[in-house]
């Protein structure tokens, strides 16, 4: 320890390996002796015979009460002085890290809640979900088992908290919104997850609501370390930005079909036209009968059924328009997606008929519904049925052929495509097809094809366009998930 040399080297005065920085502990070790303690001990600096200083944990004591001499032990804790030295250093970082982190850190300590866990195994409980649904006020509990132990200053500052005391303890005020996700989060440790992250609402100090991603970080499994990171990162500027952009694209949306019933004048006045020529028909022929010598009550009765079923049906095709036309916040139902489509086609009738188009309908096979909103998705299905039957006019295509099938690729979604037998996507728009403000019609917009990515992304779908028409032009084709999905 105090390096080789001969023995009579180290019989040499005691004080030679003490360095001058430890002088004080040298005094201390020598009026201890004088003292006669028993004992003394303590951690210092001494001197090798080449000169090295090194930590050492120095100890003086008699040998017995009878007899004068006395007995020194040194142990050299340089290894475990700097391995020391290494740990609050990590430990500083640590604490610099997380009190300057510009993101908000709770420190929870769980061991309460550990052993609230290790208990209901014992009692044999393995799904935690169904013992909450059987036990409502484990959750409470729970809340009152986790206690923070400390917050960074982002923290205080998030909460709208006067002190960092008021953050610290147990917290059912943040929960008031969110208790469905703190249960996620304690079904989460319970199988042993190390990472759960969720967006929520947390509930601040100040009463204030916000909107947070809220990630909780276990150093080890449930039987390790009794320790939570919890981060709370604030959307709530985030999620007003995005409602705020919805409502700008519902904004969008809504000219979009404003200026589509514009371009389709004619569908609208042809779809109107048709049940009301129906009715003065039926009237003129009920007046007809009803004039004879003796009238037929019953023929003027059928026609009477006739011309309120064709009045309904005006009713229906008005209702329909004034729900494209009027601006209001979707509303999600159970839909048939082929029946959008047969309503949207019913819509397009005097379209087709007029730009001479041959449109098929192949229904899909099965019951599956979407969650959706009408109005919307017919918004779509007319909106790419449109720009088919443009294509096809503007290349003066001989055979004008449109396409529009329902098929499920698999149990969790519905796909439908709309095929053409126009010209097709030319390669350099593949990529731009879906831009706002880029069209390939002369006087577009270039708001169609973007409002119905945005629709069917809102709805968790996905559509894409490519020149797999079974017709040799477009296809664009979109997916839903399945309602029951």
């Amino acid at each position: 320890m105090f390096g080789r040399g001969r023995k009579e080297e180290l019989l040499t005065s005691v004080e030679s390996f003490w360095p001058e920085e430890s002088l004080q502990d040298y005094v201390e070790a020598v009026l201890a002796s004088i003292e006669r303690n028993q004992e003394f001990s303590t951690e210092t600096r001494m001197r090798r015979l080449d000169g090295t200083i090194f930590d050492a944990h120095f100890t003086l004591r008699y040998a017995s009460e009878d007899e004068q001499r006395e007995l020194a032990g040194v142990i050299d804790i340089t290894a475990r002085k700097q391995a020391f030295l290494a740990l609050e250093k990590s430990e500083q970082r640590y604490r610099h890290l997380f009190h300057n982190m510009p993101v908000a850190l709770w420190q929870l300590n769980a061991e309460p809640l550990i052993a609230t866990f290790k208990e209901l195994r014992g009692q044999g409980v393995g799904d935690l979900s169904t013992y909450i649904d059987d036990h409502p006020e484990f959750l409470s509990n729970a809340i009152g088992a986790l206690m923070v132990e400390e917050v960074n200053d982002y923290t205080v500052q998030l909460f709208g908290a006067r002190t960092r005391q008021e953050l610290l303890g147990p917290t059912h005020w943040t929960w008031a919104k969110s208790i469905d996700t703190f249960r996620r989060a304690m079904e989460s440790r319970w199988r042993g997850e190390e990472l759960f992250q969720e967006t929520t609402k947390l509930v601040t100090r100040d009463g204030r609501v916000i909107n947070a991603l809220f990630t909780a970080a276990r150093p080890q499994t449930i039987e390790g370390l009794p320790i939570s990171l919890i981060s709370v990162l604030d959307l709530t500027e985030q999620v007003r930005a995005e409602e705020e952009l919805q409502r700008v694209r519902a904004d969008f949306a809504h000219a979009a079909r404003i200026s589509m019933l514009g371009e389709l004048t004619a569908s609208v006045a042809h779809e109107v036209n048709q049940p009301l020529a129906a009715i003065a028909a039926g009237g003129e022929a009920s007046l007809r009968w009803l004039a004879r010598p003796t009238p037929d009550v019953d023929e003027v009765q059928e026609l009477t059924k006739g011309m309120v079923a064709d009045a309904r049906r005006a009713s229906e095709i008005i209702a329909r328009i004034r729900a494209v036309a009027t601006r209001r916040a979707p509303e999600p139902i159970l839909l048939s997606l082929d029946d959008v489509i047969g309503e949207a086609l019913l819509f397009l009738r005097h379209e087709v008929e007029s730009r001479g188009v041959a449109v098929s309908h192949f229904s899909a096979l099965g019951p599956q519904k979407v969650l959706a909103d009408r109005t919307q998705l017919q918004q779509v299905v007319v909106n790419l049925a449109v720009n088919a039957m443009q294509a096809m006019a503007q290349a003066e295509s001989k055979k004008r052929n449109l396409t529009i099938r329902t098929v499920a690729p698999d149990p969790t979604r519905l796909r439908r495509s709309v095929e053409d037998s126009g010209p097709g996507i030319e390669p350099r728009h593949e990529t731009r097809l879906f831009d706002s403000f880029f069209s390939t019609k002369d006087g577009g917009m270039g708001m169609g094809l973007r409002i119905c990515r945005s629709v069917i992304e809102a709805h968790g779908g996905r559509i894409e366009a490519d020149n797999g028409s079974s017709h040799g032009g477009a296809r664009f084709f979109f997916t839903l998930p399945v309602a029951s999905a």
